[in-house]
């Protein structure tokens, strides 16, 4: 039997490093002897690639997919080897502090190779005169684009979401703006950077966008109008949708949102600081067949717009896999609605929810396919264990995270939670003091005989 020559060619074509702190002269071996390479990942590159570094992937002719993970922004000349790399291209970085040299350069060399920018956090200080997004539009191959913005300076700097139109590929937008330290008055506040999500600019993104298919925009509540969340309907791809009114500390009223403006279609909703004020009779009505089918049985009695609203309703929500809220407004009514319409839902989250209470959570037992429900109702005396008795029809729950004051005060009761044979983890808002209370010294042997393939979490 022959063994391999440790300097022979290897075969292998994906290799991917992530937990792994990649020198450069590793890369540069590594890529010599890795010649069929099709996909390279390296997101652990211990300093920025310099041109000599960059150099290697020409080793690699037959590389398709090359993803970089750095911690600081590419010089020039680094990015002048890297467009002799055949395939398509991805860097991701952990902070951009020279976000308009290094786009204009981005341009220059990558602008048909670069696919997918993840520019880490920003921090933005500029002209407020000038525009800041528009050297991004110039990248037109981007199909995902990910960044969070911040800014510490006098003035106000504002980002145009309408100047992201022109990126006619983009699938993926993540736009985060985060807090931000003012030295002068010795505190962290919210950011001075205005990105005004209007109904123009939700329009004129989603015209030219019209393959987005994931949108996550985590604004101020000062950003986010009501009119803005209306047009969202417009994108007519988007599978997933996250949307977040961060008051950042500011006393603030959540942004009113009809779920019934909405893209169709939808699998996964998340949303934020957000008073859903859909009414409930138009959640009801994507689960009743009579309303659905009331446009094509002649001589039915039922209104045309209360037609419409039934298939709206079931093409909005019908789809739902994934469905959180948290420091929303969602009313019982509503929820109870919601719980007879979202027949393929897996995946529920209600947290720090104002409305929610034992009678809406009942109604959570005609979600028989739910795999996870998360409940945090902190200080909401309507909320109690007592609900979690009626949910005994979902049989296939595999994670159940928990928080009322009557749990984390009195401990858990048993009975609630013996019906959830097949969890595989269950979270609650209580101390193992509380626990051993609550069910005595032998409770956490108790709940493990009870739950035999489950994980017990509770606060430490």
């Amino acid at each position: 039997m022959k063994r391999a020559c440790p300097t022979s060619p290897c075969p292998l074509q994906v290799l991917e490093f992530r937990a792994y702190r990649l020198t450069a002269g590793g890369l540069t071996r590594l890529t010599a002897q890795l010649p069929q390479l099709a996909s390279l990942s390296c997101h652990g590159l211990d300093t920025s690639l310099d041109a000599a570094t960059a150099s290697c992937f020409a080793a690699c002719p037959s590389l398709k997919e090359l993803h970089l993970g750095m911690e600081s922004e590419l010089p020039e000349a680094a990015m002048q080897q890297l467009r002799d790399v055949a395939g398509d291209l991805s860097m991701k970085f952990r902070w951009t502090d020279k976000l308009t040299g290094l786009l204009r350069t981005a341009k220059f060399y990558l602008q048909a190779r670069l696919v997918r920018l993840d520019l880490g956090c920003v921090r933005l200080a500029k002209d407020p005169t000038s525009s800041l997004l528009e050297p991004l539009a110039a990248l037109t191959a981007l199909s995902d684009l990910r960044m969070s913005v911040y800014s510490n300076g006098d003035a106000t700097l504002t980002l145009q979401l309408s100047e992201l139109s022109a990126l006619s590929n983009l699938q993926v937008l993540h736009l985060t703006k985060k807090h931000a330290y003012f030295p002068e008055q010795r505190r962290m506040a919210e950011s001075s950077i205005a990105v005004p999500f209007s109904s123009q600019s939700a329009i004129r993104l989603a015209a030219g966008c019209k393959k987005l298919r994931a949108l996550r925009l985590c604004l101020g509540r000062n950003d986010v109008a009501a009119e803005g969340l209306a047009e969202l309907r417009h994108f007519s791809n988007l599978r997933s949708l996250y949307v977040s009114a961060e008051p950042f500390g500011l006393p603030s009223q959540p942004v009113p949102l009809d779920l019934l403006h909405l893209p169709r279609g939808l699998t996964s909703l998340e949303l934020r600081n957000v008073d859903v004020t859909t009414p409930p009779a138009m959640l009801a009505a994507a689960a009743d067949p009579v309303l659905q089918q009331a446009g094509s049985v002649a001589g039915a009695g039922v209104r045309a717009e209360q037609t419409h609203a039934a298939n709206t309703a079931t093409d909005v929500l019908g789809q739902l896999a994934c469905f959180r809220l948290e420091s929303c407004r969602l009313r019982t009514p509503q929820l109870q609605a919601l719980s007879r319409g979202l027949h393929n839902l897996q995946q529920l989250k209600l947290s720090h929810v104002a409305g929610v209470s034992d009678e809406g959570i009942s109604s959570l037992s005609r979600l028989t396919g739910l795999l996870e429900l998360s409940v945090l109702g902190p200080h909401n005396k309507a909320l109690s264990q007592n609900s979690l008795a009626a949910l005994a029809p979902i049989r296939g729950l595999r994670y159940l995270s928990w928080q009322s004051d009557d749990l984390t005060a009195l401990g858990p009761a048993v009975a609630a939670y013996s019906h959830f044979t097949t969890l595989r983890l269950l979270s609650l808002s209580c101390t193992p003091a509380t626990l051993q209370y609550a069910c005595g010294a032998e409770g956490q042997i108790m709940f493990q005989s009870m739950l035999p393939y489950c994980n017990l979490d509770l606060i430490s």
